[in-house]
């Protein structure tokens, strides 16, 4: 008969933590990172619990560090991390507040019974935390612990300062807030008894609809794979935090689902991204892993650096600052594929500011022209299978010619201008803005900031009744004046950007009135308006016209 492979048991928070157990959270997890949303979310569900109604926590899964022995026991946490951390950070604001109100027996007990655990052995007394925190997080939650101050921009503390301040916010009677904690907050205890099960277990727990990212499944099931090569568990760990704290804050999924369509044929969403990753490395050996999890690694500090705009080199820093104003992100697929040759000195600069060029202009096209973006994808994975066979030299010439075979079937001259005369531009879209300023024909050193710059209607969004009685008075009715103005509104040519300080009551203004402004301004497309002597929809299709003209030679196929 087979051995049991988990003990399950459902416990209340206080029992659970009364008993003398340990739990650690080990170097593979990630750092904690519940925040304001989510203490908010609990404090507020403890605060209103009924005396006889239960808050049910969900689970925890743990693996014995090793035979349980007399004496204090210690698991590691395999799920449950965060909401332990939160949990036990609570426990400890109310052990201070309890102290601050001289109630002793409240803050002893908090301390002695659920933040401690305590056994005499040699008539000496072992004390130990009942959670240990990986290296990221130890000092500040023992240190806060103790009862000393923590590291103020460390979320730990923080979560610890929010509830302090919300228990004296609410003037909540600390006595009965515990005891809802300690009774009414309810977890199931899952003791896996070894690592595989754990693994496996977190798996199916995702099968059965728990809401889990697809990096902590990948990392669940990579880890699962090596967990009996101690060695390689041991790089792969290391590995891996290093590749999340580098993506972090960049979207996890998306930096790996690039990364899978920049080395492996196919269609990678980010639905399926666990499976398709398990599916490359289901025959893979373990040190075939390793080397996964350590490319994946040195692809996440390219990917950092292309999102962050930080390699050596200034000139491609503001071109890639620029093709982020565009909305590009599906080309950072082909991006993670070019820029570790420019690391390696492989790639010239000069061709890597063409293959940015020809991403632009590619983009520009493409999203002027209402192509799918879905199709992007397939695009950029084929171009880069295609880069697999082909010298670092040949990159430019490789991607021009794909790029320029999707152009000329879905994007040629004729299209694109048709398209840049007749769509509406979203006025305060980065990619407007930008495109207005490349219209100006800056020079090759200014540096774009949005923040400086802010889009103008020229025939305003709002129709006052100057600007009816003056549209009137060039032989409009009032009826054409209603269709054109939702017509042309938003068409290239009603549209400019201004700099510096704008007051937004001149955007109401008659054209006569803003005229002296225009003049003023440092942006050619700006100031050249003040040619114009009339500004009525007559003169928005002419300008439309004049700009779809210059954007075309602007953003012109030249490979």
């Amino acid at each position: 008969m087979a051995g049991k492979i988990m003990d399950v048991q459902e416990i209340s928070l206080g029992r659970l933590l009364e008993l003398s157990d340990v739990y650690k959270i080990p170097e593979y997890q990630r750092p904690y990172s519940w925040n304001v949303e989510q203490w908010e979310d609990l404090f507020n569900d403890i605060k209103e619990l009924n005396e006889n109604e239960v808050h049910f926590l969900g689970s925890i899964i743990v693996v014995p560090e090793g035979s349980h022995k007399l004496g204090i026991n210690y698991f590691y946490i395999v799920d449950g991390q965060q909401r332990l951390a939160t949990l036990l950070t609570l426990l400890i604001a109310i052990r201070d507040l309890a102290k601050e109100k001289r109630n002793n027996n409240l803050a002893n007990h908090i301390n002695n019974k659920l933040l401690y655990s305590v056994i005499y052995r040699d008539n000496q007394e072992k004390k130990e935390s009942k959670l240990i925190l990986g290296k990221q997080d130890y000092n500040v939650f023992q240190k806060i612990l103790e009862g000393e101050k923590g590291d103020e921009n460390h979320l730990i503390y923080n979560c610890y300062k929010f509830f302090r301040e919300k228990i004296l916010k609410e003037d909540l009677d600390l006595g009965k807030f515990f005891d809802k904690i300690r009774e009414n907050i309810v977890l199931v205890h899952i003791n896996t008894f070894t690592v595989f099960n754990a693994f496996r277990l977190f798996e199916t727990l995702n099968d059965r609809g728990l809401e889990l990212s697809a990096t902590d499944l990948i990392k669940t099931y990579i880890l699962n794979k090596v967990s009996n090569a101690k060695d390689i568990f041991n790089n792969i760990i290391e590995d891996w935090n290093e590749m999340y704290e580098k993506i972090k804050d960049k979207d996890p999924v998306k930096f790996i689902r690039r990364y899978m369509l920049s080395k492996c044929a196919g269609k990678f969403s980010e639905k399926k991204l666990y499976e398709d990753v398990r599916l490359k490395l289901e025959n893979k050996t373990p040190q075939e892993v390793s080397n996964f999890i350590s490319e994946l690694n040195n692809y996440a500090t390219i990917y950092k650096k292309i999102y962050n705009c930080a390699f050596s080199d200034d000139t491609i820093n503001k071109r890639l600052n620029e093709l982020q104003m565009i909305e590009v992100s599906p080309s950072f697929t082909l991006l993670l594929k070019v820029m570790p040759y420019f690391e390696s000195k492989e790639l010239e600069k000069d061709d890597v500011l063409e293959i940015i060029d020809i991403i632009e202009v590619f983009h520009i096209r493409w999203g002027i022209c209402n192509q799918a973006t879905s199709r992007l994808d397939r695009i950029y994975n084929e171009v880069c299978l295609e880069l697999d066979n082909t010298e670092s030299k040949d990159f430019k010439n490789i991607i021009a010619k794909k790029l320029y075979d999707e152009i000329k079937n879905n994007v040629n001259d004729e299209i694109f201008k048709v398209n840049f005369c007749m769509r509406d531009f979203t006025p305060n879209q980065s990619r407007t803005r930008y495109i207005l300023w490349k219209l100006a024909e800056p020079t090759g050193e200014t540096i774009l900031n949005l923040k400086e710059i802010e889009t103008d209607h020229i025939l305003p969004q709002k129709l006052n009744k100057n600007w009816k009685d003056y549209l009137i008075s060039k032989g409009y009715n009032e009826n054409e004046i209603n269709k054109l103005h939702r017509e042309y509104l938003n068409k290239i040519g009603n549209l400019t950007i201004i700099k510096g300080g704008w007051n937004k009551s001149m955007s109401n203004k008659l054209f006569v009135d803003k005229k002296p402004h225009y003049q003023n301004s440092e942006i050619s497309i700006t100031k050249d308006l003040t040619k114009f002597t009339d500004w009525t929809f007559k003169e928005i299709k002419e300008r439309t016209e004049e700009l779809a003209n210059k954007a075309l030679n602007i953003w012109n196929w030249r490979w």
